[in-house]
């Protein structure tokens, strides 16, 4: 019968895996020595991050804990640190010392009769102890109380379901574990606890072990040690590793049953738990019994007892010596058939009945075989084949040979099998090499295809976007000299007509004069604003300076521009530093016309991809509801929204005029 590794969980703190920067902060708090309850709560956490790494160090911090609380006070600091050191003292074999604990924890249950907490941590500890010891049915009542008494569906009441079922499963009550185990696996899924999951996993593979489903169980329990070693449960790993031994006995598969316990029991011996040790000792003095390696068996079931027996572990104690006094009858009915046949063979031997001597000598050649004892087998198999050989002549020989091949393949058979082995390891790590290496090609290719791909769909864009803007600029181009210098020399030829006509024509000629001026304006702006060297609001900026000058300085107007650093480095497309420049230039003609204004101040800014452009004046302002059409207002308004920014005006008569346009940079 195989024994079933308890789990511990957490007894008073709900902890996150340990962690170095974790133990590091916590450290700092406890050496801050306040001995407040925030050191005591501080002190809890250590304990329990150390429990599964360092009991020694564990029952270091219980100690500070017990040596600063107050039993009224600190009654539930305490109660933990009391509980923790029941489950310290069993690990490391100071059975009687975890009896003591168990009393002073009993003892603050009772000062504490309304506390629900205390008493749940004490039913906690104290049922693990006994269930650790073999004794369940002292452990079941305090198991059954706790989960009357945590209704949440929370980590604590998932390990609950899960120790139950365990504890059951110790009991014989195989249905009861089993139900007690998959209610306590769904909860740990449900709340995403891997070590949870860890648990309940080893569980179901005792479960699944205990009836012969030992494939099954083999599986549940190679996914409970990947999720162990992948938390650093260092003694989740030793009782996963322990199992793993005892499945693959049962599957005759030794070498790699006794490759386990031997891992597992240098782990136990490292991490200082005696209680595993001797169980595993147990376990591989069972396989050794099958393995008909009696010695080896003997050894480890009287190193097994030594180490129960100090421990108080009644049960392993009682389990190992039975195996050891059924080895001492397996020896002694050997010893007795081997004396047996010894002492036929002698009487033969003084009677001189050479037949019958060489008949004894093959039998006891397979009563050795039987046994492994293959030295002797053989040795008096050339006595039979002597003796034989001299009677009947060389019959025997071929029965000889067949057993020294036994004998020597034997020792073949491991030879070929770690040949075998290491030629699969090899062929394996080949295949997943070519493996690599055809994803990493596909990859590299795939690649350089998408990288070909997008560039030359950016190429496609870029072309297509620089059609785009010259399709755009030749419009405006044509529109504008549709609009402006088409209309303007409409005129100029009109004026011409009547001036001829005319005797007193200076009025049409000063006419001529102005539309023409007018004409090599626009033409004049219209260039500038395609000239790609003008791309900057930098020299948007100089040009504006330029215009209000020219018009602003004869009306003896006080002008100033406020520009932030970031406007000089923006560039506009052709389209929108005509159409700012534009805007600008009417509001400026409209304060230099109406507005009879002493100063005018210009701002530009930039924020969030969005230029900032503020025309304002101190002259007589307007009333907005009055102007229905003229001043350029809508001219200013369309040219804003061709170019897809917002274009606003404030005004009142007698507080000037302020113009803001808003434009997207990109």
């Amino acid at each position: 019968m195989r024994f079933i590794f308890l789990v511990l969980l957490t007894l008073t703190i709900k902890a996150t895996v340990a962690q170095t920067p974790v133990i590091d902060s916590l450290k700092q708090i406890v050496a801050l020595q306040k001995h407040d309850t925030v050191e005591f709560e501080t002190l809890l956490n250590l304990t329990y991050e150390f429990m599964r790494r360092d009991l020694t160090r564990a029952r270091q911090y219980s100690f500070e804990i017990i040596k600063h609380a107050n039993a009224t006070a600190h009654a539930k600091w305490l109660s933990g640190a009391y509980n923790y050191l029941i489950t310290i003292y069993q690990q490391t074999g100071m059975a009687d010392s975890a009896l003591y604990a168990i009393e002073l924890s009993g003892k603050l249950v009772k000062q504490n009769p309304d506390n629900k907490k205390i008493l749940y941590n004490y039913n906690q500890a104290t049922g693990l102890f006994y269930k650790n010891r073999g004794e369940y049915k002292k452990a079941l009542p305090y198991m059954a109380d706790n989960l009357r008494l945590w209704t949440k569906p929370d980590e604590n009441r998932a390990g609950l379901l899960l120790n139950l079922g365990n504890l059951y499963f110790n009991m014989g009550e195989f249905k009861k574990s089993t139900d007690y185990h998959l209610q306590a696996l769904k909860l740990f899924e449900e709340l995403k606890n891997l070590r949870g999951q860890s648990f309940c996993l080893q569980s179901l593979g005792n479960d699944f072990y205990n009836l012969n489903q030992f494939v099954t169980a083999k599986k549940y329990y190679e996914r409970s040690l990947q999720l162990k070693e992948k938390l650093g449960d260092k003694r989740g790993t030793l009782n996963s590793t322990i199992s793993l031994g005892d499945v693959h006995k049962d599957l005759n598969d030794y070498q790699k049953s006794e490759a386990y316990f031997q891992k597992a029991l240098a782990e136990a011996r490292s991490m200082n738990f005696p209680a595993e040790e001797a169980r595993i000792l147990h376990q591989s003095g069972l396989l050794y019994k099958r393995m008909q390696e009696i010695e080896k068996a003997r050894g480890s079931f009287t190193q097994s007892m030594a180490l129960s027996k100090k421990l108080n572990d009644s049960v392993t104690f009682v389990k190992t010596q039975s195996e050891l006094l059924n080895l001492d009858l397996i020896e002694q009915d050997k010893k007795k058939t081997e004396a047996l046949m010894l002492n036929g063979l002698n009487t033969l031997i003084r009677t001189g009945d050479r037949q019958q001597e060489a008949i004894e000598y093959h039998r006891l050649s397979e009563y050795y075989a039987l046994n492994k004892d293959y030295e002797k087998a053989l040795y008096y198999l050339k006595k039979h084949e002597s003796l034989t050989d001299s009677i009947e002549g060389g019959a025997v020989l071929l029965q000889l040979k067949e057993l020294e091949e036994k004998y020597n393949n034997e020792k073949n058979e491991q030879e070929i099998a770690l040949l075998k082995k290491d030629q699969e390891l090899q062929t394996l790590e080949l295949q997943k090499q070519r493996a690599n290496t055809t994803i990493l090609i596909t990859v590299f290719i795939s690649v350089i295809v998408v990288s070909i791909l997008l560039i030359n769909r950016y190429r496609v864009m870029n072309r297509i976007k620089r059609q785009a803007e010259l399709e755009n600029m030749r419009q405006s181009i044509a529109r504008d000299l549709h609009d402006d210098i088409g209309s303007t020399l409409s005129s100029i030829n009109i004026m011409s007509k009547l001036a001829m006509q005319q005797n007193d024509n200076s009025g049409q000629l000063e006419k001529i004069s102005t539309y023409s001026s007018r004409m090599m304006e626009t033409m004049s702006d219209m260039v500038w604003s395609i000239n790609p060297l003008n791309d900057s609001v930098e020299q948007v900026l100089a040009k504006m300076k330029e215009f209000a000058s020219e018009i602003l300085e004869p009306k003896n107007m006080q002008f100033e521009f406020t520009c932030d650093r970031t406007v000089s480095t923006i560039r506009l497309d052709a389209e929108k530093r005509k159409s700012l420049f534009l805007i600008f230039k009417e509001a400026i003609n409209n304060i230099a016309k109406y507005s009879e204004a002493t100063q005018v101040f210009v701002y530009l800014n930039c924020t969030s991809e969005t230029l900032h452009m503020k025309v304002q004046d101190n002259g007589k302002g307007f009333d907005t509801a009055a102007i229905t059409s003229g001043n350029g207002l809508k001219n200013m308004a369309a040219r804003a929204r061709a170019i897809k920014g917002t274009w606003n005006q404030l005004t009142e008569p007698g507080k000037g005029t302020i113009i803001t346009v808003e434009i997207p940079i990109t």
